[in-house]
């Protein structure tokens, strides 16, 4: 069953969009347990029947991203070569319009995790971040790991940067197509 149906789903994703919003406008500092209850319409007693505190809440936006970037690495291995990076990039170009503000809270927000988590999160990128490279390894054999891994580092900063602009002033699917063809370039030609 979808628990985002029930209406405790319901109540939890309000709470983690209310959090992203507050996060991403305020930083984790300057947003409270009882502002982000405000913002989703509950009270402040009833986060903590979803989550055990305001940090809990930063983890579960966390994985909730990593989740997001799991799913486009699992659908990228049913295709191979040029094909599979060109797909990795599009749909990361995607993800980074559908879930800018996430993006930036997970760009600005590391250091506010617990230790735990924060190692955990940093194990997670660098298996994104190797999983690019080794889908760019047989299409650029001339870049040692490190360069494909700067590389990707890269690619990956170019396409997440569309987070810090609310509004990129071109019609979106024409800035998804032209970010995902510039980090291709970056990839592919750098």
């Amino acid at each position: 069953m979808d628990r985002t149906a029930t209406p405790r789903g319901q109540r939890r994703e309000r709470i983690l969009a209310s959090a992203t919003s507050l996060f991403e406008e305020n930083g984790f500092h300057g947003a409270g347990i009882d502002d982000i209850a405000a913002a989703a319409g509950v009270t402040g007693p009833a986060i903590y029947r979803h989550f055990k505190n305001k940090n809990a809440v930063l983890v579960a936006l966390f994985d909730r991203l990593a989740e997001r970037l799991t799913e486009i690495l699992d659908s990228v291995a049913a295709h191979d070569g040029r094909d599979a990076l060109e797909t990795l990039v599009r749909l990361h170009a995607r993800l980074a319009f559908e879930e800018r503000a996430l993006i930036v809270v997970y760009i600005s927000e590391e250091r506010n995790l617990p230790e735990p988590e924060r190692r955990r999160v940093r194990r997670f990128q660098r298996a994104y971040v190797e999983a690019w490279a080794d889908l760019l390894r047989p299409l650029r054999a001339d870049l040692s790991g490190e360069e494909r891994r700067a590389a990707v580092h890269a690619a990956i900063g170019l396409l997440n940067s569309t987070g810090y602009r609310r509004q990129v002033g071109l019609p979106r699917p024409r800035a998804e197509d032209m970010l995902a063809r510039m980090a291709l370039v970056a990839l592919l030609d750098g």
